[in-house]
């Protein structure tokens, strides 16, 4: 399997992956997590993270919760996860559909037994999305002058929300409000 595919995985509890330089934001665990894979094998998640795939046609997806399992072979989609985010996984014969309301998100397509999607290389989707702090004011004002507490909500709701540098102060009014 190429580094740049992911299989999709009707039977995954998680996003998983074997390749560390697709992981972002990623965080050693204290203690490794056991999982059990479809073999029956109990395996060592190292570490949780957010992986950006920069798919074919340009566009980019967010994984978020993803394990990092140096003992896999390859990179897993949990469509139980992508569940979760409200995102319908519509198989046919030929090829698995994500789909965002009526919008279609990502698409793999069928080799052999699997589904497997094509993204491009790692090093492009890490440019996409390395996070980094940004100071509230330029936070405050890409998110359309924002107020404080709901910036706060924003961040429990959706993922890839841009994070505020340690060092700056959110209780400056800005000139536009």
């Amino acid at each position: 399997m190429e580094k740049s595919e992911w299989l999709v995985d009707s039977g995954a509890s998680s996003h998983m992956t074997s390749v560390r330089d697709k992981l972002v934001s990623m965080k050693e665990l204290k203690m490794p997590v056991r999982i059990t894979i479809a073999d029956g094998t109990k395996i060592d998640a190292v570490a949780p993270g957010t992986v950006g795939l920069k798919l074919m046609d340009g566009t980019t997806v967010t994984l978020s919760d993803a394990l990092y399992i140096p003992e896999i072979d390859g990179s897993l989609i949990s469509v139980a996860k992508v569940a979760e985010k409200n995102v319908v996984a519509q198989f046919s014969k030929h090829k698995c559909v994500f789909r965002y309301r009526d919008a279609t998100v990502m698409e793999a397509k069928r080799s052999g037994n699997v589904y497997k999607l094509k993204t491009v290389g790692c090093e492009v989707c890490r440019a996409a999305t390395t996070p980094r702090k940004e100071p509230w004011a330029i936070v405050h004002r890409r998110l359309g002058h924002i107020p404080n507490k709901r910036y706060e909500q924003l961040l429990s709701m959706a993922d890839g929300v841009p994070r505020i540098a340690d060092d700056t102060s959110t209780d400056n009014v800005c000139a536009g409000c």
